[in-house]
């Protein structure tokens, strides 16, 4: 296959459907996709919203976790965020909370990783809200605990009096969790500027790069990132000027690893800027699953 301008029709899957991803520049979770077809990703306002509902959700879980530990270990419940008198509606409320924070996590965690079409830039905009949130809800117990008489209270708990266990334990994890999270603030634009660039390179070089037909050939398995391998690969392909070969990386799932000589897709500019992908009309035939399934 020659040079070619390729126009590809709108398919609205995930990018992740699409896998494996390939890359020959970036490696883990800065590798990027970009479904055919789909838009740049960017921060919408479901992501905003999400996050909202992320920090609020592990503010409340904190919190209500906090005044539990207050309520089984402090001598005065008045100390306590929660002052309730029987705990149990306290743990009626920690629970239903830990379920909501849950669903509210992982609701936002897959929707910025299809919508920012990388990991790294996924984790990072769940990571910032969690950690202001848990940051947050263990300094307001911890605060409420300590009202009543600051200095006596601080330096008990710095005496580790019997009592205070709750108050220690709450300043360090609000202080472990605002030190993270800014860390992770720090980070985020940058991670969001990279899942940009890159998929604006993909989908520059799907409309305008010159196209060629290339044979994928496995190499070891680079490291595992959760149950889905990661492999160095070879892909050779040839061009007006003659045959080239291209080391990348392979991110996929142990279900969808292309069998070794499959055919791919090259794309490829002026400066060298490349971006692989499999061929969707070639009816890929996949390895056996359990070949590259992590040993447990």
């Amino acid at each position: 296959m020659t040079d070619a301008v390729i126009r590809r029709d709108v398919d609205t899957g995930n990018w992740w459907d699409h896998r494996p991803v390939f890359s020959a520049t970036d490696k883990g979770t800065r590798i990027t996709g970009l479904a055919p077809g789909q838009p740049l990703g960017r921060v919408t306002t479901r992501l905003v919203v999400s996050a909202v509902l992320c920090f609020a959700a592990w503010g409340a879980l904190t919190w209500l976790g906090s005044s539990l530990l207050c309520l089984a270990t402090s001598t005065t419940s008045s100390r306590c965020a929660v002052d309730v008198g029987d705990e149990w509606p306290t743990i009626a409320g920690f629970v239903v909370a830990g379920y909501l924070t849950l669903h509210i996590t992982v609701d936002l965690s897959e929707h910025a990783r299809e919508r920012l079409g990388q990991r790294r830039a996924a984790s990072l905009f769940r990571s910032a809200p969690l950690l202001a949130g848990m940051a947050v809800g263990c300094g307001i117990a911890a605060a409420v605990a300590i009202a009543s008489d600051p200095p006596e209270v601080i330096r008990q708990t710095i005496d580790c009096m019997v009592g205070t266990e709750s108050i220690a334990i709450s300043a360090v994890v609000a202080s472990c969790a605002a030190g993270w999270g800014l860390t992770v603030v720090a980070r985020l634009p940058g991670a969001l500027r990279h899942a940009h660039e890159r998929q604006s390179t993909i989908e520059r070089l799907r409309l305008e790069g010159r196209r060629y037909a290339g044979r994928l050939h496995l190499g070891e398995i680079s490291f595992w990132l959760g149950d889905n391998p990661e492999l160095n690969v070879t892909v050779t392909y040839g061009s007006t000027a003659g045959q080239h070969e291209v080391r990348a990386r392979m991110r996929t799932s142990p279900d969808r690893v292309p069998a070794d000589g499959s055919r791919v897709l090259v794309f490829t500019d002026l400066n060298g800027t490349i971006h692989i992908e499999l061929d969707a009309a070639a009816g890929t035939v996949f390895e056996p699953e359990q070949r590259y399934t992590a040993a447990e």
